[in-house]
């Protein structure tokens, strides 16, 4: 496989050794490895950190260039990620982006690579995601959809787009004006609502995060990000060890990755499709498995489901 792959680890072995294991199989032809160094006040930490490495280094068996970027101490995930990504970027010049706990499906590889070849150019791509929490949205209109949600389980980008991303971005949530176009260009209440939501958790403190920027970027932008019509990963990594998920949100548990559907038609890019993202807002807003399956099933005739939510 010709695109980059940025493969970002910590602690957790066996979680590494399947997922790492998975992307074997694909064998990128250029691989970059970013890894956060042990925690102080977590005894297990060291050990954990350095099988997890090892695991690694020992699954890299075919002829790859590999480049590492390995703290020895503990940044936290927020600035270890975003500032690993920063350099990742600037040496690589576009990337997937898989974390430890992401399992893709074979398919996914091929599908970031295709979108980051054709989209290169074009600076209203914010990136591309392998998340479709709908499970199929009507993928005989083209294998991507336009939108506004920008989930990094399983993406990729080029360093145009992250040239833009800024940790700190206190300043920019204090003016008013610039929250008030952000709710503009999402479009409705409900997912203006789960952005700024994440954004408040941000500013207090409460989550060490690097992606609700990223997200932040995407909008303040006024960009999109192209979601796969399929969904295309698994995350694995809810439960003790997770540094944010510990427990799998009710949309994920029952979420199948798939193959790739082909389609001769296109959808059009030139804006967020924005019966997309009400259903995406509304499935990842709801803990009843029975809303969930009927929003499911709407995402596969998106007309209807335009009608059903215009009511």
């Amino acid at each position: 496989m010709s695109a980059p792959v940025i493969y970002i680890l910590f602690n957790r072995p066996e979680l590494t050794r399947r997922t790492f294991g998975a992307l074997r199989e694909a064998r990128p032809a250029r691989l970059h490895l970013i890894a956060d160094g042990p925690r102080a006040g977590h005894p297990t930490d060291a050990t954990r950190c350095r099988e997890t490495r090892a695991i690694v280094e020992g699954l890299l068996d075919w002829k790859c260039e590999v480049t590492r970027d390995y703290s020895e101490v503990n940044l936290g995930a927020g600035r270890r990620i975003s500032g690993g990504l920063t350099a990742a970027f600037a040496l690589l010049g576009e990337a997937i982006v898989l974390e430890d706990d992401i399992l893709p499906h074979p398919d996914f590889h091929p599908f970031c690579a295709a979108q980051l070849a054709a989209h290169r150019d074009n600076p209203s791509i914010h990136s591309i995601s392998g998340l479709q929490p709908l499970g199929r949205y009507a993928p005989a209109d083209g294998p991507v959809v336009p939108s506004t949600f920008n989930w990094t389980w399983g993406w990729a980008t080029w360093q145009r787009a992250w040239k833009d991303f800024r940790f700190d971005i206190a300043p920019d949530l204090a003016d008013p004006a610039t929250v008030a176009r952000i709710r503009d260009y999402v479009g409705n209440d409900l997912n203006a609502l789960w952005h700024t939501t994440n954004f408040e958790e941000l500013l207090a403190g409460r989550v060490d995060a690097w992606d609700f920027q990223w997200n932040f970027t995407l909008l303040a932008h006024r960009r999109i990000t192209l979601v796969s019509s399929v969904n295309l990963i698994r995350n694995l990594g809810f439960d003790a060890d997770a540094t944010h998920t510990v427990e799998a949100p009710p949309f994920l548990r029952d979420l199948p990755a798939r193959p790739l559907e082909a389609s001769a038609r296109r959808r059009s890019l030139g804006a967020p499709n924005r019966v997309h993202d009400k259903l995406y807002g509304q499935i990842i807003n709801t803990a009843s498995p029975r809303r969930i399956a009927l929003l499911r099933l709407l995402a596969r005739y998106p007309v209807l489901a335009a009608r059903v939510l215009k009511n």
